[in-house]
């Protein structure tokens, strides 16, 4: 039987396909979601070389960017679990997302892992980093990946 989810949000259009199929899943099933958003400061490793005059202002501003989104992200989520009456918690990791997922799968006990993916071809593939083909080569929780 499923009890915990972990629900894996970015707040980009296929994450909120995966968060759809998660609500159903909570509400169908009784368990309990944990909507997490990975903070990924990847975008602030640059300021020396692209803002080296206005670096601070720039880190400052990045931040300010990336806590907004992070809290876009798990409003819609509380909003819409909440609505359903599915019992759910927020978690808010910074650091490399596939590494923070894995963290948090391991530190936790989860039955499923859902994850948005986008439908990619051909060179698209090399070039993203392909975040739910990664969890699924490591990770040992069962993973819905939705595309």
């Amino acid at each position: 039987m499923i009890k915990n989810i972990l629900v894996v949000l970015d707040g980009e259009e296929h994450t909120g396909k995966a968060l759809d199929h998660a609500l159903y899943l909570g509400h169908t099933t009784g368990a309990t979601l944990t909507g997490m958003h990975v903070v990924n400061p990847y975008l602030k490793q640059f300021h020396n070389e692209i803002y080296a005059q206005g670096r601070r202002e720039y880190l400052q501003h990045v931040e300010i960017l990336l806590q907004d989104q992070a809290n876009r992200v798990m409003e819609r989520f509380k909003e819409e679990a909440s609505a359903r009456g599915i019992s759910f918690e927020v978690k808010t990791r910074r650091g490399e997302p596939l590494e923070e997922i894995l963290r948090e799968c391991k530190d936790n006990r989860y039955e499923l892992v859902v994850v948005g993916g986008k439908p990619l071809r051909g060179l698209d593939r090399l070039k993203s980093g392909n975040l739910p083909h990664k969890l699924e080569q490591r990770l040992l929780t069962p993973l819905l990946i939705v595309k």
